[in-house]
C-alpha cells in the first residue's frame, strides 16, 4: 500500500496552493495533503505531530511549503526505497554523516562541510566530493535537513517530534533524525529526488537556542558519525573539540563587537 500523507505547516495560502499543485503533478502515487494552518500558534513540532494524528496513510512526508519538486514519481521512488529495506526509517535530500555536540545547524563549523551529502537550493555541496561519492544514489547519514523528511508510521510509533523540548521552528529535524538513528533505523539521503527550496534558512537566534537544547538532550550519545566514515573515537572527539573552540571564539568575538558599539 503506497499511499503517502504529506504534512505541511502553512502560513501562506499562495505557497500552499503552489506546492499542492506541484505535488499532484509529480508524486506518482495516491496521497493526501494535511495542511496545518500555523501563524505561530503552534511550534513546528506540534504542527507535525498534529498532522500525523490526522493522517490516514502509512507513509509520512514532512515538507516546507516554499519548495517545488523537480522529480517525477518521487513518491513512488521513496516508497520503493523503504519497501526494499525495512531498516530505513528516515529519508531526506540533504544531510550530514557527522553530528557534533556543539549547537549548530547541519554542516556548520570547521571541517564539517566534507560530511554533507545531498543537494537542495541552499546546500550546493556536490563540488566538494569525489566522483565515487557523487554517484551514490543513497547514502547513510546521521541527520537530515528538515526541508523534506520522509518516514512511516512504524518509525513514528517510537519517534515523535519533541514538542515539549522544541517550542519554536528550529532543531526539530536534527532531534527527530537522532531519535530515528539511535532507535537503530537507517537515516539516509536520496539523490534521486530533486527539490528547489526558495529560502536560505535562518541560522541565528531561536535556531541556536534550539540546537543547544538538542545538544544537551543527546549529550550522552554525541558526537557521532556513520560507520562508513571510518572515524575512530579520538578523531570524532577531536572534531567535536575543534567545533566547540570555533563556537566559543565566535561567541566571544560577537560579544566584543557588541560591547564596542
Amino acid at each position: 500500500m503506497s499511499m503517502i500523507s504529506i504534512i505541511i505547516s502553512t502560513r501562506d495560502s499562495g505557497l500552499l496552493q503552489r506546492i499542492s499543485e506541484n505535488i499532484h503533478e509529480t508524486i506518482g502515487v495516491e496521497y493526501e495533503i494535511i495542511a496545518i494552518e500555523n501563524n505561530a500558534q503552534y511550534s513546528i513540532c506540534e504542527a507535525y505531530n498534529m498532522g500525523v494524528d490526522k493522517s490516514n496513510y502509512p507513509y509520512l512526508c514532512f515538507v516546507h511549503e516554499d519548495v517545488l519538486f523537480k522529480t517525477n514519481d518521487w513518491g513512488k521512488r521513496l516508497v520503493s526505497v523503504m519497501t526494499a529495506d525495512d531498516k530505513i526509517g528516515l529519508i531526506g535530500i540533504a544531510g550530514t554523516k557527522f553530528r557534533s555536540t556543539y549547537p549548530s545547524a547541519i554542516g556548520q563549523g570547521p571541517g564539517l562541510s566534507k560530511f554533507l551529502r545531498g543537494h537542495i537550493y541552499h546546500f550546493d555541496v556536490y563540488k566538494d566530493f569525489d566522483e565515487s561519492i557523487q554517484k551514490k544514489e543513497l547514502e547513510d547519514v546521521v541527520c537530515i535537513d528538515g526541508v523534506f523528511m520522509f518516514s512511516n508510521k512504524k518509525v513514528f510509533n517510537s519517534c515523535r517530534f519533541d514538542d515539549k523540548l522544541l517550542t519554536h521552528f528550529h532543531g526539530y529535524d536534527i532531534d527527530f533524525s537522532l531519535q530515528v538513528y539511535f532507535n537503530s533505523f537507517r537515516v539516509i539521503v536520496a539523490r534521486n529526488v530533486l527539490l528547489a527550496h526558495y529560502s536560505n534558512g535562518n541560522y541565528i537566534g531561536q535556531n541556536t537556542i534550539a540546537n543547544r537544547k538538542v545538544g544537551k538532550k543527546w549529550i550522552k550519545k554525541l558526537p557521532v558519525a556513520t560507520k562508513d566514515t571510518n572515524l575512530g573515537y579520538m578523531k570524532i572527539r577531536f572534531l567535536d573539540a575543534i567545533n566547540w573552540i570555533y563556537f566559543i571564539r565566535t561567541a566571544l568575538k560577537r560579544n566584543i563587537r557588541k560591547n564596542n558599539t
